[in-house]
């Protein structure tokens, strides 16, 4: 279903509206506290519409002004994404949003993102529930810090200069990818995987360094790829999934009545996102394509959706190149937690070579 510009606004409206309205009232027994927060691409609607309405708005309205952040995306900040973590464990920031295929430095944290294994949002979601735990154990244990929620970017799919009528085309393209798994998928396609920054993919698209990217239906169209890329393939490779979290300092600092309210907060800041995103993911693939398109003019792309041959080979290229070499870099005990944990949600195990 098509998702106009002006119900998006009133989505994202909505959504700020339920955090003020459901949110624990705030109380003098909350701290008073200031956060240095670091958001996601700050182009995009993840930061615009979701995590800066959150710490310019709903939190500091929620707890009466007690709780309030200086917050800013890692674009405006100069940063690339693969950092972020690193720089919350220092105690540079309190909070972060980051994206796991970007700061996956131990192959565990890949686990709730790996490559065609989400087939809709519905799925995805149930992946992260599942691997809450796990994550939130890798992230004490990697960069002292706490998962407080998961949720996602748009589907992500692939997005090419030249015309592509199915998977057969994508052979011996060059293509951006983010994070191993996306680079073991792409190679199970007989493509050749490339890592760049988001920021890096128009003018590589524009001098042929890459064939083709992929990434999110409306980041796709808001940064403008369908000046360069003539096709976009809607073949599902993921959704992106971003999670917020915070430096164990810092939470072990706050008092239990805070630790509290924040928990309910990012919680229906959780609930807020996957509703947003998922109200705006069909909004981008019209958008990027023939329309119709409130977000200004189509992007003219063709677009292309995935017949059963190519789906057939992104089940095998999953089950024979993606799921064994990612279990072979995370180990047996790693892969055992995955199994125990995703693989019922998903009806597949991973085993490695």
């Amino acid at each position: 279903m098509q998702t106009s510009l002006p119900r998006l606004a009133a989505l994202c409206a909505g959504a700020l509206a339920l955090g003020l309205g459901f949110s624990a009232p705030a109380s003098a027994e909350l701290d008073q506290r200031s956060f240095k927060v670091v958001g996601t691409f700050g182009s995009l609607t993840n930061w615009k519409g979701i995590e800066k309405p959150f710490w310019d708005e709903t939190l500091p309205s929620d707890s009466a002004g007690r709780l309030t952040a200086d917050a800013k995306p890692m674009t405006e900040l100069g940063l690339k994404g693969f950092e972020i973590m690193r720089l919350l464990r220092l105690g540079l920031f309190d909070f972060a949003h980051a994206l796991p295929i970007y700061v996956a430095e131990d192959p565990i944290i890949e686990g709730v993102d790996l490559a065609g294994v989400a087939r809709d949002f519905e799925t995805a979601r149930k992946i992260g529930e599942a691997y809450k735990e796990t994550l939130d154990t890798a992230f004490e244990r990697l960069y002292n810090a706490k998962l407080l929620n998961i949720y996602p970017f748009p589907t992500q799919a692939f997005y090419c200069r030249e015309d592509v009528g199915g998977v057969e085309d994508l052979e011996g393209a060059k293509i951006r990818v983010q994070g191993a798994s996306q680079g073991d998928f792409v190679e199970g396609l007989g493509g050749a995987p490339v890592t760049i920054t988001f920021a890096e993919v128009v003018p590589s698209l524009q001098k042929k360094v890459v064939d083709c990217g992929i990434t999110g239906t409306m980041p796709a169209y808001l940064a403008k790829w369908y000046e360069v890329a003539n096709t976009a393939f809607y073949l599902p490779v993921g959704y992106t999934m971003t999670f917020t979290a915070v430096n164990l300092d810092t939470w072990n600092s706050l008092n239990e009545e805070t630790q509290t309210f924040m928990l309910k907060e990012m919680q229906e800041f959780e609930d807020n996102a996957w509703k947003i995103v998922m109200a705006e993911n069909d909004a981008g693939i019209a958008c990027g394509t023939s329309g119709p398109c409130e977000l200004g003019d189509p992007g003219g792309m063709k677009l292309v959706k995935p017949d059963a041959d190519d789906l057939a080979k992104r089940e095998q290229v999953l089950k024979e190149v993606v799921l064994p070499r990612w279990a072979e870099r995370c180990g047996e005990d790693c892969t055992k937690n995955w199994n125990e944990t995703v693989g019922p949600v998903v009806g597949l195990t991973a085993v490695a070579n």
